[in-house]
C-alpha cells in the first residue's frame, strides 16, 4: 500500500538527533523517525502489526525481525492461551 508523502518541518533538539540515530533502525535520519513512529503506534496499539509495517516500508517479516531486535513483542499472548497451554502440558505430562 504506497501512500502520498507530504513534507515536514520537524524541529528536533540537537540531544535527540544523536538518540534517534543510535537506534540502528536505517541508515537515513528520516528513515529511523518514521520506523520509530511506526513502531510507536503499533505499541500503543493505534495500528496493526502489518499497517505498522507498511509505515515502515518494510516487508512484514523484516519489521517482525527489528521489533524482536528491539524485545518488543509483536504477537498478543492472552491469559485464555496461557490458561490452555497449561492444561495442554498438564495433559502431555499425564
Amino acid at each position: 500500500m504506497s501512500s502520498e508523502k507530504v513534507k515536514v518541518d520537524l524541529n528536533l533538539s540537537n540531544d535527540l538527533i544523536p538518540l534517534i540515530e543510535d537506534l540502528g533502525l536505517s541508515k537515513s535520519l528520516n528513515d529511523n523517525i518514521t520506523i520509530s513512529i511506526a513502531i510507536a503506534l503499533f505499541t500503543s496499539k493505534s495500528v496493526s502489526l502489518a499497517r505498522a509495517a507498511e509505515i515502515a516500508e518494510m516487508d512484514l517479516a523484516d519489521f517482525m525481525v527489528l521489533l524482536r531486535n528491539k524485545n518488543i513483542p509483536w504477537n498478543e499472548y492472552t491469559e485464555d492461551e496461557f490458561r490452555l497451554d497449561e492444561i495442554a502440558v498438564k495433559d502431555f505430562k499425564a
